[in-house]
């Protein structure tokens, strides 16, 4: 049992340390929405912690309620499985993998992992927690992100324009990002 702790703690300080060496690439609204095969304002029901089949990652799985799809469609509640969390006496943290409690809102940008597994795209750039205020009932997300895509050369060195903190204006700027995905450029 002692090598195994020793073993997955080697395996977690070796994920850690590259994790502070990775550089995120910055992902503005076209971004998030084309690498992402869905995006859907849900509510988080329940979470709870298992290995993969091989027993090597820990995953948080979070049970998500689905409020509306702004893109795809994952059904009624599906699930986000993030790399980390606490099992058996052992931690896996990864650094800028998003958290989230049972009844917490959000807008998630969902990818699927090449395992078939879904994730928040981007790391914590992918959720967009939604804040309702308790005097107005009015809900807004807790941060922007940049119009556009950070990709266009346009982009590089601007202040870009940020979407709306608002929800309804933010859910209206995420399904016109996702019409402009379907459309056809001049390259195609």
């Amino acid at each position: 049992m002692l090598r195994h702790r020793v073993g997955f703690l080697l395996i977690a300080f070796a994920l850690t340390f590259s994790a502070r060496a990775t550089v995120y690439e910055l992902l503005a609204l076209d971004d998030l929405t084309e690498e992402s095969q869905t995006v859907v304002y849900g509510n988080v029901l329940a979470s709870h912690v298992e290995w993969n089949s091989a027993r090597t990652m820990i995953y948080t799985v979070y049970d998500v309620q689905a409020l509306e799809y702004l893109k795809g469609n994952l059904g009624p509640v599906f699930q986000l499985h993030e790399p980390g969390g606490e099992l058996e006496g052992m931690a896996m943290i990864v650094s800028g993998v998003p958290q989230f409690t049972a009844g917490q809102e959000a807008v998630f940008f969902v990818w699927t992992s090449p395992q078939g597994l879904r994730q928040v795209t981007g790391f914590e750039q992918g959720n967009l927690p939604v804040i309702t205020d308790p005097v107005t009932g009015l809900k807004s997300v807790s941060r922007s992100i940049p119009l556009g895509s950070a990709r266009t050369p346009l982009f590089l060195g601007l202040q870009a324009p940020v979407t709306s903190r608002q929800l309804p204006q933010l859910l209206r700027q995420i399904r016109r990002s996702a019409v402009r995905q379907n459309q056809p450029t001049a390259n195609q």
